[in-house]
C-alpha cells in the first residue's frame, strides 16, 4: 500500500479518537450535532444488516473496527465472541474503553472481545488461529483501493479467515456517485459535504484518490487534517476481485426493514445505494448519505454453514486467548436477546464456487478482470449529474425506529451520538 496515505488515514483518525472522557460526554458533545439524522441512520443500517446476517454467530471478525461503534449491535444480536482490527492505536484504545462502559450497563451481558491495531491487512496476509461466521468491514473498504495488490490482499484475508458459507459484510462510498459529484470542477463543497478529487486527469479503476468531509462526522477534517483521504470504488470490480475469493454477492436480502432503506432500483444488485429521509436538515446531508451503499458476500467454496437459528448452539466457539479477554459478571447467562430474531442464514447459493486452495492463492489479473476494469471506466465517464436517490417514506422509517426495543434503542442513540464515522 502507498505508506503515506496509510499513515495520513491513521493520523487522521488518531486525531478523532479518545475526544471525550466517556460516552456519556461524547453525548452531549454530539447528539444534537447536525450530523446526527445521517449518523443514526447509518448506525440503524448496520444495526439491521449485523441482526440479519450475523444475529447468535458463533464468532465475528470486524476489519477496520474503529472505535468499536458496533458494540451494541453485536451485543443485541447474540454474538459470542468479537474480534476487532484497526490500524489506528487511538481507536483501538477507545473500542476498548467503550467495551467497558458496555459491560457496566449491561451486567447481565456475555461477550468474548478482543481489539488489536494492525497496518497489514492490505500489506500482507493475516491469518488468525480461527475462521470465524462472520466478517464485517464498515465503511473503510474503499481505503483497499489504493492498488490492485491492496485490494487482493484485504479480499485474501476476508476470504481466509471466514468460513464456508459465511457473510462479509460491509458498507462503501459508490466511486461513480462520488466520481459524478467532482468530476467538472475536481472539487464540490456544500454545507455538509466536501469532496476534493485529489488525482491528475482521468480517475483510474484503482489509486483515485480524493478528500471526503462529512461535517460532524469522522471524516471531517480534523487538527490538521483536512478530511477521510479515500479510493473510488467500483461495483464491477469489487465483485469481479471478490469473485476471485470464492465471495459471491448475495442479490436478496429477504428483509423488508432493510428493503425499506435502499433504493428500490438496487433490488437484485451487489450494492444497495442508501435512501436516506432527514426532512428537517440541509438537502447536502442526505445527499452525502446517497453516496453510501451495503454490500454481502458469502463465501461459497465447501458446504455452505446451517442457518443461525440451529447451529449457532451447536457451533458456540472456545473463550477468546487470554490478554484480549473481556467477559462481564455473569459466566455463562447469555446476553437479552432483541425482541426481533431473523435466521442468520439466506438459501445456501448453488455449488460451483472456488476451492480453498484456489482462495488462499493471490490469483494474476485475468482477461475477465481487465474487461470488468474497462466497464469501470466507461461508467465513471457517464455524464449527468449524481443520482437521486428515491426517498424512503417517512411512515416507513419511523416504523423502522419504532420497531427497535426500547433499551436498545436508547444505547444505539447514544453510541451514534458518541461515533463519529459515517
Amino acid at each position: 500500500m502507498d505508506l503515506r496515505a496509510l499513515e495520513y488515514t491513521r493520523a487522521h483518525y488518531d486525531k478523532h479518537s479518545n475526544q471525550f472522557e466517556n460516552t456519556k460526554e461524547a453525548l452531549q458533545a454530539r447528539a444534537q450535532g447536525p450530523g446526527a439524522p445521517l449518523k443514526k441512520f447509518h448506525n440503524t443500517i448496520k444495526r439491521r444488516l449485523i441482526e440479519r446476517f450475523a444475529t447468535g454467530a458463533g464468532c465475528l471478525l470486524d476489519l477496520a473496527c474503529g472505535r468499536g461503534g458496533d458494540i451494541w449491535k453485536w451485543i443485541d444480536a447474540g454474538i459470542s465472541e468479537v474480534k476487532g482490527l484497526d490500524l489506528s492505536p487511538g481507536e483501538i484504545e477507545e473500542a476498548r474503553k467503550r467495551f467497558s462502559e458496555a459491560a457496566e450497563k449491561r451486567p447481565d451481558m456475555s461477550l468474548d472481545y478482543q481489539f488489536e491495531d494492525t497496518p497489514l491487512l492490505g500489506v500482507q496476509e493475516w491469518r488468525e488461529p480461527r475462521q470465524y461466521d462472520v466478517v464485517t468491514c464498515m465503511f473503510a473498504i474503499h481505503y483497499f483501493f489504493v492498488t490492485e495488490a491492496a485490494l487482493k490482499q484485504f479480499l485474501h484475508n476476508v476470504s481466509i479467515n471466514l468460513k464456508d458459507g459465511g457473510y462479509f459484510i460491509g458498507t462503501v462510498p459508490d466511486g461513480k456517485r462520488v466520481n459524478e459529484c467532482i468530476k467538472q470542477s475536481k472539487k464540490y463543497q456544500s454545507p455538509m459535504l466536501t469532496i476534493e478529487a485529489h488525482w491528475k486527469g482521468m480517475p483510474e479503476v484503482f489509486g483515485s484518490p480524493y478528500i471526503c468531509a462529512i461535517g460532524d462526522t469522522v471524516t471531517g477534517g480534523e487538527k490538521g487534517t483536512q478530511g477521510s483521504y479515500e479510493y473510488l470504488v467500483y461495483t464491477n470490480v469489487l465483485a469481479g476481485v471478490a469473485a476471485q475469493y470464492g465471495l459471491k454477492p448475495v442479490l436478496q436480502y429477504d428483509d423488508a426493514d432493510l428493503d425499506h432503506m435502499f433504493e428500490r432500483e438496487d433490488a437484485g444488485k451487489p450494492l444497495k445505494h442508501f435512501a436516506p429521509y432527514f426532512p428537517k436538515s440541509d438537502p447536502s446531508l442526505a445527499q452525502a448519505s446517497k453516496l453510501f451503499a451495503a454490500f454481502v458476500f458469502q463465501k461459497t467454496s465447501g458446504t455452505p454453514a446451517p442457518p443461525r437459528a440451529m447451529g449457532a448452539a451447536a457451533s458456540a466457539p472456545p473463550a477468546a486467548a487470554a490478554g484480549g479477554k473481556r467477559k462481564a459478571d455473569g459466566g455463562g447467562e447469555a446476553p437479552r436477546p432483541m425482541q426481533r430474531r431473523r435466521p442468520g442464514l439466506l438459501k445456501a447459493p448453488a455449488a460451483g464456487g472456488a476451492t480453498q486452495q484456489q482462495q488462499e492463492q493471490q490469483p494474476q489479473p485475468a482477461a475477465g478482470e481487465q474487461q470488468q476494469q474497462q466497464v469501470a471506466h466507461e461508467q465513471q465517464q457517464a455524464g449527468g449529474e449524481p443520482q437521486a436517490a428515491e426517498s424512503a417514506p417517512e411512515a416507513a422509517a419511523a416504523a423502522a425506529a419504532a420497531e427497535e426495543p426500547a433499551a436498545a434503542a436508547a444505547a444505539e442513540d447514544e453510541q451514534a451520538a458518541a461515533d463519529g464515522g459515517s
